[in-house]
């Protein structure tokens, strides 16, 4: 269905970011339990990579790459301004294997002040922000 007012016929949702090194970012996610999905190119340096969060899709793109073949112009590890969110079931757990994957730690595991949430944030290899929350 279209038109004014009607919601749009979707049929995923894929999170990208990008990267200075793909293969650095891969390794990280992959150690902290995402499975890799894709790859582009199939053989020689990866420009590319989809890895799965809970049945999103997490694209690792090459920033050198999307400013070649599609004048994006963008910057890797410019000024945060997005995060990617994984819900999980152990902050403590998953902060631990983030940091030993890599990750530099931004906030320590806390719970959020009205004490729904229990959530921590570090950043990948390559600056990103990511926040792990469970709810308490």
């Amino acid at each position: 269905m279209s038109g004014a007012g009607a919601a749009p016929a979707l049929t995923g949702m894929q999170v990208n970011l990008f990267c200075h090194d793909v293969e650095s970012c891969r390794a990280f996610y992959t150690r902290l339990g995402l499975l890799e999905r894709f790859r582009a190119p199939a053989e020689g340096p990866v420009e590319h990579v989809e890895i799965e969060a809970a049945g999103t899709r997490i694209g690792l793109t090459s920033a050198e790459a999307a400013n070649r073949l599609a004048g994006l112009g963008v910057v890797p590890r410019s000024p945060v301004s997005t995060e990617l969110v994984l819900w999980c079931l152990d902050v403590e757990a998953l902060h631990g294997s983030a940091l030993g994957a890599g990750a530099t730690e931004v906030t320590a595991p806390t719970d959020s002040p009205d004490g729904r949430l229990h959530y921590s944030w570090v950043r990948d290899p390559e600056g990103h922000q990511v926040k792990f929350v469970q709810p308490l």
